[in-house]
Order: C-alpha cells, then sequence, then structure tokens
C-alpha cells in the first residue's frame, strides 16, 4: 500500500496524501506542498534540473493533487509534458498486483508530447509502488532524447516492490 508502511501503519505523509486527494483538500495539498518544496529545491540545485514532468494521474477528481501539486511548487523550469492515455476502462497502477502488469501498463498509457531537449529531467509522481510509471516515461524520454539524465520523486511509496526502480 503506497500509504503505508506494513510493520508501522500509515505514514504521516501517505496519511496527508490520502486525506488530501480523498477529501479534495486542497489546503492539505498545498500543505504537502510546502513540506516537499525544499526537498525538491535542493534536488534541481543538486543535480542541475533544467526540466519537470509532473505524472498525469488516472483517477478523474474534481480536485487533481498533481495539478494542485505543479501550480503550488512554481518550479522556474521548463515542462515537459506527458499525457496519460485513457481508454475505455481506467487502470491505476496501485491496481496492478502483477509487476509485468503495471509496467504493460505504464508502457502503454504514457506519451511524451514534446520535441524540446534538456540535460536533466526530474519526474515528479505522488505515490511510487513498483516504479513502472515513472521508469516508462523516463524511458520515452531518454528514447526521444528529450533529456540525457533523468530523476524521480515521489511524495510517497511503498518500502516493497521498487524492481523497477533500479532499472532508471
Amino acid at each position: 500500500e503506497f500509504y503505508a508502511v506494513e510493520i508501522f501503519g500509515k505514514t504521516r505523509m501517505g496519511q496527508k496524501l490520502l486525506y488530501a486527494k480523498q477529501g479534495k483538500s486542497r489546503a492539505k495539498m498545498k500543505e504537502i506542498a510546502s513540506l516537499i518544496r525544499n526537498s525538491i529545491v535542493q534536488l534541481i540545485k543538486k543535480y542541475n534540473i533544467d526540466s519537470v514532468v509532473f505524472v498525469p494521474p488516472t483517477v478523474p477528481r474534481e480536485v487533481q493533487f498533481m495539478r494542485v501539486l505543479e501550480s503550488e511548487l512554481a518550479l522556474s523550469l521548463a515542462r515537459i509534458r506527458v499525457d496519460k492515455l485513457i481508454g475505455d476502462i481506467r487502470v491505476p497502477q496501485k491496481t496492478l498486483k502483477k509487476l509485468n502488469d503495471r509496467i504493460e501498463n505504464a508502457q502503454h498509457t504514457f506519451v511524451v508530447s514534446s520535441v524540446a531537449k534538456f540535460q536533466t529531467t526530474l519526474i515528479i509522481d505522488d505515490a511510487v509502488g513498483s516504479g513502472a510509471s515513472i521508469n516508462q516515461i523516463a524511458c520515452k524520454l531518454k528514447k526521444a532524447q528529450n533529456t540525457r539524465k533523468v530523476i524521480g520523486f515521489a511524495v510517497t511509496g511503498s518500502l516493497n516492490d521498487f524492481e523497477i526502480i533500479s532499472e532508471v
């Protein structure tokens, strides 16, 4: 589960994210943005990041966390647009239990909508389970030569199932 660590239960950040999303609370979303802002700014400085991707959501919500996060962070970086293709059935990554299913879902649903070229791109996601979404977006950016280096950042994530992350 994204919002909990098995032996400890729900993490503070995981709980904040869960309540922010389920409660459609812009205030809680803004609070999360302020809590992670310094970490993101430090990453940008340390790795000379010149572009950013905000992983698009799958689940339709009245208030989308990633949109609020993007607005609140107000990063002065070029934004690489990545779209999420959604068919008749929306399949969130967290609902897929098999690693290969997660990889395939991410591979076929993310589309890079940019031709700009950058040195280092930061991919920001709300929650990471296997790492398949960040990995597939990174692969697509690199294959299209949109960027040379990719760094991933997640607000929260599972301590288990990081099989994909090591491949990025």
